[in-house]
């Protein structure tokens, strides 16, 4: 059932909490990007709906089982965003179901995944069904962005923030799921924040390559080698701006390693560039993170980025060339 070993002290905890019937009426779980919160959330609805809980797992034979692994199971409900939100009416929906009687006799179960996407009238809907939950009723939200919760909402809830400190383990979870060498994995581990799940992504579909790809152009176009417009085209063309983030990612460790707080080993197996001697380093860097988090934010409307990425390209350039070659 759990295929996320660091997610086994939660299932675990969860387990003992259906079992002796002290499962709370809502529970939030939060924690970093790609843990695999959304997964921990079913598996938690999985035991919730289980007729025959055995002492450390679901009975997987029962027909709330079925049910729930069939994808089928009428007290199961899980909520997502609809282009990017959650909406008012979402959330109307699941307070009418609420209250209805489960259909077999159990709890009745409701997910909202990445809730800090509700708007304030989505989220003043749910406080009201927080505020005065039925009996065997669960609400669990997940969310990778607490701060965007409001206070009564995150009141309501039994909190619990998803992590892991063992960073052995989520590397032997990446080499279980995958080919790639260990230098690999942690150039990808160092680009997704240790994210496990990210961190597989980046692999699979080959991301480290298009990195690789990327920051060789930059360099390029800071030791004027290369033309703001003939990036520009090439990243339009190969669809680079999908993985801007991750160049992001990968100047923020810049800061991080100038900083002693991570090593700078990963960084220069990415890119041999040193940007080390640059006056004002830090502060040119946040700057290109928020230029570049601009574009990723207009990849999310029908708005073209054209012009935008090619004011990004200039704005590094003169950032980081002037009176300065990088070497």
């Amino acid at each position: 059932m759990n295929n996320y070993p660091w997610l086994k002290v939660y299932v675990d905890q969860w387990h003992n909490l259906v079992k002796t019937q002290s499962a709370p009426h809502a529970i939030l779980l939060s924690g970093a990007k790609g843990l695999a919160k959304a997964e921990l959330a079913k598996m938690m609805a999985h035991i919730s709906v289980c007729e025959d809980l055995q002492e450390s797992s679901v009975c997987n034979h029962c027909k709330g089982c079925h049910l729930f692994n069939s994808g089928n199971h009428t007290d199961v409900t899980i909520i997502t965003a609809e282009k990017a939100v959650i909406k008012v009416d979402q959330i109307r929906q699941l307070s009418k179901d609420v209250v209805l009687s489960s259909t077999r006799n159990n709890y009745r179960v409701m997910i909202i995944e990445d809730a800090e996407k509700m708007n304030k009238a989505s989220a003043n809907a749910l406080l009201k069904t927080l505020e005065e939950p039925p009996a065997n009723v669960i609400i669990i939200l997940t969310t990778s962005e607490i701060g965007y919760l409001l206070a009564t909402i995150k009141s309501r809830c039994f909190k619990v923030n998803i992590k892991s400190n063992d960073r052995q383990l989520l590397i032997q979870w990446i080499q279980q799921n995958c080919t790639n060498s260990l230098d690999e994995i942690n150039q990808a581990m160092l680009l997704s924040n240790d994210s496990p799940v990210d961190s597989l992504t980046i692999l699979k579909d080959n991301k480290l390559t298009s990195v690789r790809f990327m920051l060789e152009d930059l360099d390029q176009l800071a030791k004027r080698q290369s033309g703001v417009l003939e990036i520009s085209k090439k990243w339009l063309k190969e669809e680079s701006l999908n993985n801007l983030s991750l160049i992001a990612a990968y100047f923020l460790n810049i800061i991080k390693a100038n900083n002693s707080l991570i090593e700078k080993s990963i960084l220069n197996s990415l890119s041999h560039t040193n940007y080390a001697n640059i006056q004002g380093l830090d502060k040119k860097i946040l700057n290109f993170i928020n230029k570049t988090y601009d574009i990723i934010n207009r990849l999310r409307t029908p708005l073209k980025p054209e012009l935008m990425l090619e004011e990004l390209l200039i704005s590094w350039q003169n950032d980081f060339v002037v009176n300065d070659r990088l070497s």
